[in-house]
């Protein structure tokens, strides 16, 4: 790696677990987006997990190992959250930005970043995703426009769980956000939520150049078949920490509503449909609940009547899963009263209320369609699918590329 001048103004960290990822591929993207700031500007670290780094650099072309530095990491864990801790400790950078292996980075795009942050003074810069596969990614809710100083509840950042794109590695130390490194999945969900709630400045950089999530990774951890408790298990981890239950209430709100309707309304689905689905994943699911919505004024007001039959049956482990399939069933379709209305009317047009989520769904999406029928570059020709796609979530609990409506 070409020796640093000076202190780098930014550490791009790419974590690999696999002989089998596209590793060069990641770090001549990673190269591009960041060549606009000067060479001697940014750093691109490699973590090998579970893989030596001579193994690694195996990955690459010599030119390519020229412009990396290749570490290891502790042998331990089945997340990025090991890798990204040691980097993370170890980085002299102004500022860190993450990427997965198997994606890429658009030209300009860390460059791009750290011109919002500089001009802002931004702790977190959170960027637009591009899904090669057609999907339209719609997070984080924010407020119609917005894109400077981010607010954690009146923005729904909670929705947006992956931490790509630009942190300010002093904020992060100073508020210790930390990956969770015990938890299967959502590693990242501690670590965000931290920079979420008690960071200065948050800014949203929209459009492109941006953030390419690619598709073409097949030992992704994020699409095994987990139990309800593995599935929950960063989520319930985080609501019993100290720092987050003195948090606003609005935002616990908006947590437990979030990781209620997306994550276990999912895992439930997809226990239903393997056949999976026994006395102990219905007690993961209802202890779930329990942690998440019990003492947090404002969740369970916010559910759809749909929503609220789930909670229901799930709470009292109901052993009619004809019921069940009919009830999760009814929750998606969202045209109708029961999917949009709350069971009380007083809190139909909460925040965090059908309609509202529904209505800033809309405006996100055409949002982004905007900023993608200018996308430059060798991606529109994935374009027409992004556009067409039908308005849905982004089930964002680790990096899970599925579509799953909210």
């Amino acid at each position: 790696m070409p020796q640093q001048q000076r202190r780098p103004l930014v550490d791009i960290v790419i974590p690999v677990h696999s002989l089998t990822r596209p590793l060069a591929r990641a770090v001549d993207s990673a190269v591009a987006a960041a060549l606009p700031l000067g060479r001697e500007r940014f750093v691109i670290t490699v973590v090998a997990h579970h893989l030596s780094p001579e193994q690694v650099g195996g990955m690459l072309s010599e030119a390519q190992r020229e412009q990396v530095e290749i570490i290891g990491c502790p042998d331990e864990g089945i997340t990025a959250g090991v890798p990204r801790t040691t980097a993370l400790e170890r980085t002299t950078a102004t500022y860190i930005s993450f990427m997965d292996s198997d994606d890429t980075l658009d030209p300009g795009a860390v460059s791009r970043w750290v011109g919002v942050a500089e001009r802002h003074g931004s702790d977190l810069v959170i960027p637009g995703l591009f899904h090669t596969n057609g999907m339209t990614d719609i997070t984080p809710l924010t407020r119609p426009g917005r894109g400077r100083n981010l607010d954690a509840v009146a923005d729904r950042l909670v929705y947006r769980g992956s931490v790509f794109g630009l942190a300010r590695v002093a904020t992060v130390r100073r508020l210790g956000a930390r990956f969770d490194r015990t938890t299967p999945t959502a590693e990242d969900l501690a670590y965000s939520m931290k920079l979420y709630v008690l960071a200065n400045r948050i800014d949203y950089a929209a459009g492109f150049p941006t953030y390419v999530m690619r598709d073409d990774a097949n030992d992704r951890v994020s699409r095994k078949a987990l139990a309800v408790k593995s599935q929950m298990a960063a989520a319930v981890a985080l609501s019993r920490q100290e720092w987050f239950a003195a948090t606003d209430p609005a935002l616990r709100a908006a947590y437990a509503l979030k990781f209620i309707r997306i994550n276990l309304f999912e895992a439930v689905e997809a226990h239903l449909r393997r056949g999976s689905w026994d006395r102990g994943e219905a007690t993961a699911a209802a202890e779930s609940l329990a942690v998440l919505v019990d003492h947090v004024p404002g969740a369970r007001e916010q559910f759809s009547r749909a929503d609220a039959e789930v909670v229901e049956l799930l709470e009292t482990m109901t052993t009619d899963l004809e019921r069940l399939r009919r009830a999760l069933a009814a929750r998606r379709r969202y045209a109708t009263p029961a999917a949009l209305l709350t069971p009380h009317p007083k809190w139909l047009l909460a925040r965090n209320a059908p309609l509202r989520i529904y209505t800033a769904a809309v405006i996100q999406v055409l949002r982004y369609r905007w900023h993608a029928r200018r996308r430059p570059g060798p991606h529109r020709y994935r374009e027409t699918a992004a556009l067409s796609a039908p308005v849905q979530y982004t089930g964002d609990h680790a990096h899970t590329r599925r579509q799953v409506a909210p």
